[in-house]
């Protein structure tokens, strides 16, 4: 019965995430939170026919007073025998995403993450977490306590965009504000998912797959208190800080968590604001609605001011709110309009005069990967997304073409707002101009959790590599500093471990 439970669970997760159940994902889909606002709210209908079917199989199965012939029993057995052990006789693909097609048993066995480090490895490199986390500081700062809006743009993609890709045309408000600003052609995401994504985004960190030896009661483990984050940075600046977000924020503890990392306000739909406003996924107002509320929002705020946020609309299963359709391209043409029409309002209040807008995404959208993709980016596909930056001050180059990634933003910010600035060894600047490309960029790859795929020296050098505790290894490709980026890498998630346990306790 659990396994079915399991089962049913993945097949929905795979419909409409397109992500598949591993066993480390239990503690995120399962709490109430997430339930209520997933698979209640969001496609309410769909979870009604897989519980109609849950429970016809444990009627059929369970009731005392139907009988089931023996033949009967060891046809289902066999069946479900079947269906764990088909595994055994499937061989690999390259089949960009031949995930989707692969038993959900073999996904969990075949997966590594989980994996611990041996007590001697744990304490050699315990002893180097502090040499991974140290600072080289700077008095080359450019010292520009700019007003800064730091919109995350819920699963924009290379592919949605003409310019970033030459495929699809539906941002061409996008686009456009990118040719005549500056825009990341190079730009990664170190995770596959929100959550993570905005983790990179605001501590610098690169979101290592944590290693799950246990299930943890905290979903972001070892990210609640890292040595930096965004609001901390800008408050030691003399900045206010804020986060909106149009979702319900008690899915993935983000509203404790935004708090616990320094925000000096949260908001979330639960704003007065919205009430009797239409709901979508996550029990959110669509973006507009959002939009024009951070507009009158920052009218009210202190100077200088730092704020994120948050938009939903673009997540799936994309309901396009003015049809109430589901249309990824709908969903993203809507947000696409919605965030030029943010453009207009913020430049009618003169708020480019002394201010900056920094357009990114969380992630790629959780859809395959298409031919056109691949043929373009490879394997790149799966981690590449669009920044686009608006600053009036900036005279550089439009298109930078430096390797980037999410965790760099925060140092690039230090870069921008202070003289005396902080970054670690090999960390990029998005706002250095030219821009300093990252040693390496790091991807957590969404299918296979235990992959991350590397890219060093401007992707001149590049290799997947497999966690798997003491002997993690590139299993793809090359690297010129293979060993101690592997063990920069086993540091980073150790560290991230022995930090959640200082602060949550060894059960949490």
């Amino acid at each position: 019965m659990v396994f079915t439970v399991y089962y049913l669970t993945d097949v929905y997760l795979f419909k409409f995430l397109h992500q598949r159940l591993y066993f480390s994902d239990v503690t995120t889909f399962f709490d109430s939170a997430t339930i209520n606002e997933v698979f209640l709210r969001d496609v309410g209908n769909h979870t009604v026919g897989m519980l109609l079917v849950l429970f016809g199989f444990g009627f059929v199965f369970f009731h005392r007073k139907i009988k089931l012939f023996m033949l009967d029993k060891i046809m289902i057995s066999s069946l479900m025998v079947l269906i764990i052990g088909l595994w055994f006789f499937v061989s690999e693909s390259n089949y960009v995403n031949s995930i989707g097609i692969r038993n959900i048993v073999e996904i969990n066995y075949r997966s590594k993450a989980s994996i611990d480090y041996d007590e001697k490895t744990l304490k050699i490199l315990g002893e180097k977490i502090s040499d991974v986390e140290s600072l080289i500081c700077k008095s080359n700062g450019l010292n520009l306590k700019k007003n800064v809006i730091l919109l995350v743009w819920e699963s924009l993609s290379m592919y949605h965009s003409k310019l970033f890709s030459g495929l699809n045309d539906w941002t061409p408000h996008l686009d456009n504000l990118a040719k005549n600003n500056r825009y990341y052609s190079n730009f990664f995401a170190n995770n596959f998912t929100s959550s993570h994504g905005r983790i990179a985004l605001l501590t610098g960190e690169k979101t290592f797959k944590h290693i799950d030896a246990k299930l943890f009661g905290k979903t972001r483990v070892g990210f609640w208190n890292t040595q930096r984050n965004l609001p901390k940075l800008f408050r030691s600046a003399g900045y206010s800080t804020s986060f909106l977000d149009a979702a319900n924020l008690k899915f993935t503890q983000t509203g404790e968590y935004m708090e616990a990392i320094g925000f000096d306000y949260v908001e979330g739909h639960n704003y007065k604001g919205y009430r009797n406003k239409k709901r979508y996924g996550f029990n959110s107002v669509a973006d507009k609605v959002l939009l024009n509320r951070v507009v009158d929002f920052v009218k009210d705020q202190e100077i200088p001011f730092f704020s994120t946020v948050i938009t939903v609309t673009t997540h799936p299963p994309f309901v396009n709110p003015d049809t109430n359709k589901p249309s990824q391209e709908g969903a993203i043409k809507y947000v696409d309009q919605a965030v030029f029409d943010f453009y207009q309002a913020l430049e009618k209040a003169n708020y480019f005069e002394d201010g900056l807008l920094v357009i990114v995404s969380d992630h790629r959208s959780m859809t395959p990967v298409s031919k056109e993709e691949t043929e373009r980016y490879g394997k790149q596909a799966v981690s590449r997304v669009p920044m686009v930056v608006i600053d009036k001050s900036y005279s550089g180059n439009t298109n930078t073409t430096e390797y980037l990634q999410q965790s760099d933003l925060l140092n690039s910010f230090d870069y921008l707002i202070n003289e005396n600035h902080c970054y670690r060894e090999g960390e990029g600047n998005v706002f250095s101009d030219p821009a300093q490309p990252s040693t390496c960029v790091f991807h957590t790859r969404g299918d296979y959790r235990d992959n991350l795929d590397i890219y060093c020296d401007n992707s001149n050098q590049s290799a997947t590599l497999k966690l798997y505790g003491d002997k993690t290894k590139v299993i793809e490709g090359s690297l010129k500093n293979e060993q101690s980026i592997i063990e920069m890498i086993n540091t980073s998630r150790i560290g991230a471990r022995n930090r959640h346990k200082k602060l949550f306790g060894a059960q949490k």
